[in-house]
């Protein structure tokens, strides 16, 4: 393989394209829209202390995205069968040009243009930094990834390029694998998780049912509740017991979760490790899709110990009144948000999710690079060589 043939190809596709007006308008348009949805973004949520750099980056990655999961396939979804259609490949395979260098000079020529694309929208995720509450590393770590996605993309587009004679047919058939990868892996995850449901005993470390039903009726020869009200439990009222629910099991269904862009570029985003000493809540879609995908790989918790223990006070047991209890409920939350928290830090999602893609994309390649080989021995009827 020659570098120099590879990038030959690469360049006149890319000179191929730099002809055509309507390259301007569609990164000016691109520009502009991003703009206008992050300088919305800030607008809604920027507040004193509120940092608002995680919503941004959130709502700028998703909408380039989203926006590069429409633009990237047409870059190469008809790439091979356009250049067979107007007698051009025949030309090329007839040079010293081999498969490989021809299949991976046109990805890589896509793969350049939609570089293009995500560096028009590296200012507003500079703009994202600059607002506080993300780090450098995980910025560097989400572009890595979504640069990945998107040659992914673009090699499915070439795939299907490769596969059918008309330019028509095979960017309908990528935008399908597209949405299939996308809403298809979620409504199958979402049908399954409903199906697929278990009998599951968790242990608990907590507050036994008997310690409410005793505040309510007490024992004979108890003390009452002090004025009628029930007395707030601490740590030495609390006891091991099993609970038994009816959950789904999701630790069996993640990896149709796994298989979607949108999840993998939103579990390697910045806003899941963001900075703490800022609030970062508000809208972060990238963040709410990455929780959803790490609580649904770790699943229920079986064959660990529940602690609904540790908010509560070591002694010193008082009347539960309004404000107490408002309080109690809130250190619940709180301990609460810190297990699943611990448990989502435990089980990532992108690295599985990323390993697939890039396995989708290796055998994109080797399909397409199969089907442009030469000499030809059979060709669909109506095809043009020359």
């Amino acid at each position: 393989m020659s570098a120099t043939r590879l990038w030959t190809v690469a360049r006149l596709e890319l000179v191929q394209r730099q002809r055509t007006s309507r390259w301007p308008i569609v990164f000016g348009a691109w520009f502009v829209i991003i703009g206008l949805v992050t300088l919305a973004s800030w607008r809604a949520v920027r507040e004193a202390d509120f940092s608002s750099g995680p919503s941004l980056y959130d709502v700028t990655t998703f909408f380039v995205l989203m926006l590069g999961m429409l633009v990237v396939p047409s870059l190469t979804a008809t790439t091979v069968n356009g250049d067979r259609e107007h007698g051009v490949l025949a030309t090329l395979q007839t040079t010293l040009v081999t498969s490989w260098e021809l299949v991976l000079g046109k990805l890589l020529a896509s793969w350049i243009v939609s570089l293009c694309f995500l560096a028009t929208a590296l200012p507003f995720l500079a703009w994202a930094w600059i607002e506080g509450g993300l780090s450098v590393g995980r910025i560097l770590l989400s572009l890595l990834v979504l640069v990945v996605v998107m040659a992914v993309v673009a090699a499915v587009g070439l795939m299907f390029s490769t596969l059918t004679a008309r330019p028509v047919s095979s960017a309908v058939l990528t935008y399908l694998s597209l949405a299939s990868l996308v809403f298809g892996t979620l409504i199958a995850f979402l049908l399954s998780a409903v199906l697929l449901t278990d009998q599951v005993t968790v242990r608990v470390n907590g507050i036994p049912e008997s310690y409410w039903a005793a505040q309510v009726e007490p024992p004979t020869g108890a003390e009452p509740p002090v004025e009628g009200r029930m007395m707030q439990p601490t740590q030495a009222d609390c006891e091991v017991f099993t609970r038994t629910s009816e959950v789904s099991r999701t630790d069996r269904l993640w990896p149709l979760l796994a298989m979607n862009p949108f999840v993998v570029v939103a579990d390697a985003a910045p806003s899941r490790h963001a900075d703490t000493g800022t609030f970062t809540g508000g809208f972060t879609p990238m963040r709410w899709i990455s929780d959803g995908a790490r609580d649904a790989k770790a699943g229920p918790a079986v064959g660990e110990v529940q602690d609904e223990c540790s908010y509560l006070p070591a002694s010193g047991s008082a009347p539960l009144d309004g404000e107490s209890a408002d309080d109690l409920s809130l250190a619940a939350e709180e301990a609460r948000n810190a297990a699943a928290l611990e448990r989502r830090d435990a089980n990532p999602v992108w690295p599985w999710g990323l390993a697939f893609l890039v396995g989708l994309g290796l055998v994109s390649v080797v399909v397409a690079e199969q089907r442009v080989r030469t000499p030809v021995r059979r060709l669909p009827s109506g095809t043009r060589i020359a």
